[in-house]
């Protein structure tokens, strides 16, 4: 069983009130302007900026500093042990109430603004049995501490500190807040103890609705930023990007982030996507320059720029450009994959986020379309039946062997505004056999389908 969480949030920007169960994938739907972008933005904060949590002096952080100095003493060349639950549970405390008390600057570093209010924030793991290791030893050079926190599958991450080895400190704050984002966050914790200003592989992916608009201009944004960045310091500056952070990753992303160097851990979810677009997607990266994409469509020879390419390329090749050329990244959040794309690529680009999920992907999407989410149905439904039946119908309706998903590995949650439109609520889709229940769609599609009746009731009179 794979990890879970719930997100609770209190007066958070227009939200009045969301507990998000965020399980590896996580579906987030209503209106328009009803908060769904905040919630994802907020995930992805919670994985990106470890360095928001600045202790405060509490209770916990007491409680947790005694555990640290006590497993790591003066001295000492090496140590190793796996936490108990309850010892697990300090680290939890101590991960709620730090995030408690910096809600107001994660918010403010998220959104670069002050005007996003959260009142109350809290990130709980649920329903599932935890098992941490902490190791920690000298190396034989005498300056240098390395130290681990793994998760129970023997995988987890590593920090290699070269720091004064009478100076014991520093390791012991850095152990802390190492082994508390492992235990809280799991394997979605691969992101160093530290502020990451820039784009780093193994921090979370945000792909933001627009992706065309960005296409077309992350290389101006790019340099006029990097120059303004250079500029004599009290010097007026022209230029200014009034982006959220995670828009802000993305630029960085693309121009700078992305190597030519291909990663195979996705390899097949990008061949898969980019079979749409009847053409390749290339990234040409120059040293130290902007990196830059074209599109070759098949059976041409000539490449041509992404402005002159039409939307359904603009609009998936973030996506097929990342799976091909990152393979560290913990989880993948994606606004609106449906952006341009006939109903019949909704479907498959549902396909491809179902084999992510099965190679341990975590991915949380925004969405407006019916038909994408019934394809994440279908997918529940597959999952759901016995492995001869399902194997059965997979043949039948055309799908591959590895397109279902486990209702398990699957939660929805639907935003709903009130009367006036000026606040929204949360409410968990129930989830069922046959896929999450998503009254967003269901009554708008019977709305539809009422007045199609009527209508054609009156024609035909």
């Amino acid at each position: 069983m794979k990890p879970r969480w719930k997100l609770s949030v209190e007066a958070f920007g227009k939200i009045e009130r969301a507990e998000v169960e965020v399980r590896p994938l996580t579906l987030f739907a209503g209106p328009n302007n009803s908060g769904k972008s905040y919630l994802v933005s907020l995930l992805w904060g919670l994985v990106a900026l470890p360095g928001e949590l600045v202790p405060q002096q509490c209770p916990e952080l007491e409680a947790a500093n005694a555990w640290i100095t006590q497993h790591i003493e003066e001295g000492k060349e090496r140590f190793e042990h796996d936490l108990t639950r309850e010892e697990i549970g300090l680290f939890d405390r101590l991960f709620d109430a730090l995030l408690a008390a910096n809600r107001s600057s994660l918010s403010r570093r998220l959104f670069n603004n002050d005007s996003v209010t959260l009142s109350a924030i809290s990130l709980q793991r649920t329903g599932v049995e935890r098992r941490v290791k902490l190791r920690w030893q000298r190396s034989s050079g005498g300056r240098r501490f390395v130290a681990e926190a793994l998760w129970s599958d023997e995988q987890g991450v590593v920090v290699d500190l070269a720091i004064d080895p009478t100076s014991v400190d520093y390791l012991r704050m850095t152990v802390r807040d190492l082994v508390m984002r492992v235990a809280v966050l799991d394997r979605l914790s691969t992101a160093l103890p530290g502020r990451m200003d820039a784009f780093h592989e193994l921090a979370p992916v945000y792909l933001p609705a627009s992706r065309t608009g960005f296409m077309h201009l992350y290389k101006a944004a790019a340099r006029r930023s990097m120059r303004e960045t250079f500029r004599r310091t009290g010097e007026e500056r022209e230029f200014s990007l009034d982006l959220t952070t995670p828009a802000f990753h993305f630029i960085d992303m693309l121009a700078f982030g992305l190597k030519r160097e291909q990663s195979q851990k996705y390899a097949e979810e990008a061949a898969f996507l980019e079979q749409s677009m009847t053409g390749e997607v290339e990234l040409v990266a120059g040293a130290g320059a902007v990196n830059e994409y074209r599109y070759r469509p098949t059976g041409t020879s000539a490449p041509l720029p992404m402005q002159l390419s039409s939307a359904l390329v603009t609009e998936l090749a973030p996506l097929v450009l990342v799976l091909r050329h990152l393979s560290s990244f913990p989880a993948l959040i994606l606004e609106e994959p449906e952006a341009h794309l006939h109903p019949s690529l909704q479907r498959r680009i549902a396909q491809a986020i179902g084999r992510l999920v099965h190679k341990g992907l975590f991915v949380w999407v925004t969405t407006h379309s019916e038909n994408f989410c019934q394809e994440i149905n279908n997918l529940i439904k597959l999952g759901s039946l016995p492995p001869d039946k399902r194997a059965e119908a997979q043949q039948k309706l055309g799908y591959d062997p590895q397109d279902y998903l486990d209702l398990d590995d699957v939660s929805g949650c639907e935003l709903r505004l009130d009367p006036t439109g000026d606040r929204s609520t949360a409410v968990a889709m129930k989830r069922t056999e046959a896929g999450l229940v998503m009254p967003t769609f269901n009554e708008a599609i019977v709305k539809l389908s009422q007045d199609v009746a009527y209508l054609d009731g009156l024609l035909n009179a």
